[in-house]
């Protein structure tokens, strides 16, 4: 019975990073497969921003643009952001405009889904490699996972829209235009939205916390870059000149971790024997909640020749690079950050073309 509970807890575990694998990966698929569409698909033009819509303080702008044929159209963005630099009004920007919708746009520099979709994309790749390496797949997983879809599905039935109060496809698509329409009263310059004084404070306020906290992100974006490359370093050096050989997980070592999220990490002890039949027991560096490996198990090991007891890890193939590129990548995304930090800083900043007078 209690062997059963244990198996069982397991199989939730794996499911569920099953799950949360299969919506990062999805939610990434589909942005990046959005984003490839409109570069493949759309229309290509140069349009003027005319305007924003305030949709609860998020901007989404409003282009005026003519295509080849003479025809000139209004568009809105298909994003928008709290932000105002970069709407300014008559600022000219290459446009790619939906090639079913003249009235969407998107502008073609932006790489937004692109990298969102990556975001999602890298955790989700994770989250099903340790969901496939640290526990066995059962009939006990098939059982959970089928539970828990009918757990799934009648929690989403319970959410739908009653069969009566659903609307039909023509009106669904009535609304859906009616959505899509760009009512020319609720198009407003930017500047005129930057010039009242609750967004002078706000902005103003914004300033100050950027230019106070750039530096600090800054300090953690280079401790992550400097980690990184020197991640990156070790393990380029073992691909290109370390030795591979069979080795044993002989037992799981526990650490505790003190903090909010308190609990143990557990580390693979791995005993293997190198080509001067030398044996060799180390602790893997990389440790998991649950256990990614089980004593017992057989293991490939990569190992440097000239000291194989402190230079040996498990060999995970093309995973060797997670930790080093999850470090990289988010070296690059707070460096960018502390550019758009720094470039919002100043106490006299221009944004979206209309001075901040400094407070007092």
């Amino acid at each position: 019975m209690f062997d059963t509970l244990i198996h069982g807890m397991a199989a939730f575990n794996q499911v569920g990073l099953f799950f949360g694998a299969l919506i990062c990966l999805g939610l990434g698929g589909l942005l990046l497969g959005s984003s490839l569409y409109w570069r493949l698909h759309a229309l290509r033009a140069t349009g003027t921003v005319i305007g924003v819509v305030d949709r609860g303080g998020t901007y989404m702008p409003v282009y005026r643009y003519t295509l080849p044929d003479g025809q000139t159209h209004v568009a809105r963005s298909n994003t928008g952001s709290s932000a105002v630099r970069g709407k300014e009004t008559g600022r000219t920007v290459a446009l790619m405009i939906s090639a079913h919708n003249p009235d969407e746009a998107q502008e073609a520099d932006s790489h937004v889904f692109d990298l969102i979709g990556l975001v999602l994309i890298v955790p989700g790749v994770v989250l099903a490699y340790v969901a496939l390496t640290s526990y066995p797949v059962t009939w006990m997983t098939w059982a959970m996972a089928a539970a828990m879809l009918i757990y799934l599905a009648e929690r989403s039935h319970r959410v739908f829209v009653p069969k009566g109060e659903r609307p039909s496809l023509a009106e669904w698509r009535a609304q859906r235009g009616r959505d899509a329409e760009i009512d020319p009263v609720t198009i407003t310059p930017i500047e005129q939205i930057i010039a009242t004084p609750e967004m002078q404070q706000k902005l103003q306020a914004q300033a100050r916390n950027n230019r106070h906290m750039a530096p600090l992100v800054g300090l953690f974006a280079a401790g992550l870059l400097a980690l990184g490359l020197y991640q990156a370093r070790d393990i380029a050096r073992l691909e290109t000149s370390g030795v591979r050989a069979s080795g044993v997980v002989v037992r799981m070592h526990s650490e505790w971790s003190s903090g909010r999220d308190s609990r143990y990490t557990y580390y693979p002890i791995v005993r293997f024997k190198t080509a001067q039949n030398l044996t060799v027991e180390f602790k893997d560096s990389v440790g998991t909640n649950p256990p990614s490996h089980h004593a017992g198990d057989k293991v490939t090991v990569l190992y440097g020749a000239d000291d194989p007891r402190r230079d040996a890890i498990i060999d995970r193939g093309a995973m060797n690079w997670a930790i080093p590129a999850l470090l990289l990548l988010g070296a690059i995304l707070l460096g960018w950050l502390t550019l758009w930090m720094r470039r919002s800083a100043p106490a006299r900043d221009a944004i979206g073309g209309v001075g901040v007078p400094a407070q007092r």
